[in-house]
């Protein structure tokens, strides 16, 4: 498979995701706060379980693969990865995407 997702992120911000297992994978992307739909109070996103008190966040970049439960680290932001999926057009590789949690205090990680 071809992949293009490091040429279209590469004056992205760097990024890191630490593994379950130690291991620790590099790249580039963007995080962005997930709006939820229009019409939803604001604060608070649908999410097909109910109503979120605490925003979403979404990474689009380029890494190799993350697994829910995993650390992803931008700048002073942490967060916890709770989906991720490849996005693919034909054979080629275009971006990661996953839902982010932001790690804070009182915030319990995966």
């Amino acid at each position: 498979m071809k992949d293009i997702a490091g040429r279209v992120f590469r004056h992205t911000g760097k990024v890191r995701v630490l593994g379950a297992g130690g291991t620790v994978q590099e790249g580039r992307g963007v995080i962005a706060r997930w709006k939820g739909r229009q019409g939803d109070p604001l604060g608070v996103s649908a999410h097909p379980v109910g109503p979120l008190e605490e925003p979403l966040y979404v990474f689009t970049g380029s890494l190799p693969q993350m697994v829910p439960g995993d650390s992803l680290e931008q700048g002073d932001g942490r967060y916890t990865v709770l989906h991720s999926s490849r996005l693919c057009l034909g054979d080629t590789l275009v971006c990661t995407r996953a839902v982010l949690e932001k790690q804070e205090a009182g915030n319990e990680r995966i």
